[in-house]
């Protein structure tokens, strides 16, 4: 089972950082991909999006932005 990795259903989501620029700021986030969507957080704020054609982090990143545009970074 060479490169595959086990996990359990009872393990929490992990979440990696994420960082855009936003009308020259820096805005610092994170995401995590579900089987069905990707969900971004900034300062306890949670977006999330159904995954579709676009990569992950590209969604993971509009979705940043979207925060940062509604003034929530």
């Amino acid at each position: 089972m060479s490169g595959v990795q086990l996990i359990s259903a009872d393990m929490p989501p992990t979440w990696s950082k994420i960082t855009i620029e936003y009308n020259g700021r820096i805005i610092n986030g994170a995401y995590r991909i579900s089987e069905k969507t990707v969900v971004v957080r900034l300062r306890g704020i949670v977006k999330e999006v159904p995954r579709g054609g676009l990569t992950p982090l590209y969604l993971a990143k509009m979705l940043l932005r979207e925060l940062a545009r509604e003034g929530k970074a």
